[in-house]
């Protein structure tokens, strides 16, 4: 199902691609202008995300003063959260749809990046399956049988090391194949790095702009890590420090770098314009939502709470039912049938796990019948 969503993404970002590629006739410039184009596409996703961040970091010092008052009562602290956010017209969960369409994008964005035959060149799986195997015989990395996501960019890399030989295995399937695999594999440069060639160490003196990629791949990655931590502190001074998060944050530049010493230019030279142009994308909305903006914001929030219909939202349903809840298991309001036992004024009884069990049924059945009769609606 996934893999499914990724090729529905995938396929129009491919014609997108091969578009951009027939017209300037680079990989490496159409892979920028691929960027920048999904970036612009997503751009409205990471605006309403942004924007919903900064909303809930305007609140942080009320909520900082909740966790205060009811340190000692988590359940309270939860109903005093979900009230504050009502008042703000502060949906917690905004930013989850979101995250996963961007997600989606992002993994199809990938595919195309890493399957320029497939996308540009339009050659079927049969075929790219037939090239995996003759690969194989010159990659040891390459496993016909489990086919790695770059598995393509590392076909094109043993078809410009061995034409010849590589011509030869894939005759009987597509006699042109090799030839335009390689025509391709012409213009898969930058500034005249072959985008082909996987980098090594030792290209800091064969090759010091193919060592570059890598580098600069973790560099920028380094630096977008950490403005997004010097702008999280300055917005929520009170933020705790996360050690392990942190580590994790900077340990991943690091290894990006390691990771595109081991893989075609081409990915790194990807991870360094997406880096880039997010990085760019970060300033601009993090200058756009300034402190005065931010105000305004909730202002026009809370006032959209005011003025919102009567009915009632998702959210304060569940929060006037836990309240019920709450009030029910407190008070003995919810009488089950049966044999069951519960707290009845105040006073705590034993119960059995199954007796518990039963008595928090009812109780929640009982606060969903009440919470529908004042709204006029069933209980589902």
């Amino acid at each position: 199902m996934f893999d499914f969503l990724i090729d529905l993404v995938g396929t129009p970002l491919g014609w997108v691609m091969k578009l951009i590629y027939d017209f300037v006739g680079n990989y490496g410039v159409a892979i920028i202008l691929f960027t920048l184009v999904t970036k612009l596409i997503t751009l409205p996703i990471y605006y309403k995300q942004q924007k919903n961040m900064a909303h809930t970091q305007l609140v942080q010092p009320k909520l900082a003063k909740l966790r205060e008052k009811y340190r000692n009562n988590p359940d309270k602290l939860q109903m005093e959260t979900m009230k504050l956010y009502q008042e703000e017209n502060i949906n917690p969960y905004a930013s989850c749809l979101p995250m996963i369409i961007s997600m989606l994008i992002l993994y199809g964005v990938l595919g195309v990046v890493y399957e320029p035959m497939n996308h540009i060149l339009k050659y079927d799986n049969s075929i790219i399956s037939e090239a995996t195997i003759a690969a194989a015989d010159f990659n040891e990395k390459i496993n016909p049988e489990k086919p790695d996501m770059r598995i393509e960019l590392m076909i094109m890399e043993e078809v410009t090391q061995h034409p010849t030989e590589f011509a030869a295995k894939m005759e009987a399937v597509d006699a042109q194949f090799v030839p335009e695999v390689t025509k391709f594999a012409e213009t898969f440069n930058i500034l005249g790095v072959d985008l082909n060639l996987t980098p090594h160490v030792s290209d800091i003196t064969k090759n010091f702009p193919l060592f570059l990629i890598p580098v600069l791949s973790g560099l920028i990655q380094l630096a977008m890590t950490i403005y997004m931590q010097i702008m999280q502190k300055k917005r929520n001074p009170d933020m705790p420090s996360m050690g392990a998060m942190n580590l994790m944050f900077y340990g991943m530049p690091i290894f990006s770098v390691w990771l595109a010493f081991t893989v075609p230019a081409g990915v790194g030279f990807y991870w360094i314009c997406s880096s880039v142009f997010s990085f760019m994308q970060s300033i601009g909305l993090n200058l756009w939502f300034n402190e005065k903006r931010v105000q305004k914001i909730g202002e026009k929030e809370r006032e959209k709470a005011k003025n919102a219909k009567r009915r009632p939202s998702m959210m304060q349903m569940m929060m006037e039912q836990q309240e019920e809840m709450m009030r029910q298991q407190q008070g003995g309001t919810a009488r089950p049938t049966n044999r069951v036992s519960y707290s009845d004024g105040g006073e705590d009884v034993k119960m059995s796990r199954h007796e518990r069990e039963e008595f928090n049924t009812a109780v929640i059945r009982e606060a969903r019948r009440r919470i529908a009769e004042k709204y006029g609606e069933t209980e589902e």
